[in-house]
């Protein structure tokens, strides 16, 4: 049995390489983030660069590029889950709902940015498969629960509505990144927009 001394002393000597360690994997995914972004055929080495990590020390953590693609994105799902936990809390309509998610998540453009684009790497993992049809179905059902209370013209299609969603999150990027519009005014823009052009 190990005596509390020892448990004492184990923790002292594992903490800072647990603590290195997390936050080499914070490094290489907001490096596997930014880069993948721009380019989605950034390669291990690219991203262990740009986050100051070794080579050997990546590979320690994601052994293939399809396993850092697939962590980034369950981080950026982390950060989502994160930021929209208040919305059952707040929200007093489903269309109420949709304005929190583009309050909520506009800050994490690049998050977004990357989960909405998931589908445009090759060899996908199975499981970015089912995140992205997960993010989808839930936007879906949310669209659903807006037609039923009359906030959404009924005859426009689901798919149409997630995918005019999306697009206009992208067109609020570029008036975040062309125009230096603030997260907090391209979120009003970004609703006020969704709401004219779904309308009954």
């Amino acid at each position: 049995m190990v005596q509390p001394c020892s448990i004492k002393m184990m923790t002292k000597m594992t903490t800072p390489l647990d603590a290195r360690a997390k936050r080499s994997q914070q490094a290489l995914l907001r490096a596997g983030l930014e880069l993948l972004n721009i380019n989605r055929e950034a390669s291990l080495s690219d991203i262990a660069a740009h986050a100051g990590v070794g080579r050997t020390t990546l590979y320690r953590q994601y052994e293939t590029r399809e396993k850092l693609i697939a962590a980034v994105a369950a981080y950026c799902l982390e950060l989502f889950d994160e930021a929209t936990a208040p919305i059952e809390q707040q929200a007093t309509s489903a269309l109420d709902a949709i304005g929190l998610v583009f309050k909520l998540l506009m800050p994490l453009t690049q998050e977004m940015q990357f989960l909405i684009q998931l589908d445009q790497f090759e060899h996908a993992d199975p499981a970015l498969e089912q995140i992205n049809a997960k993010q989808s179905q839930e936007m879906d059902e949310l669209v659903a629960m807006a037609k039923r209370e009359g906030s959404i013209n009924k005859s426009l299609p689901n798919a149409w509505v997630v995918n005019l969603i999306s697009g206009i999150f992208i067109a609020s990027w570029l008036q975040q990144q062309d125009q230096q519009t603030s997260a907090e005014q391209a979120a009003a823009l970004a609703f006020t927009s969704f709401c004219q052009g779904v309308s009954g």
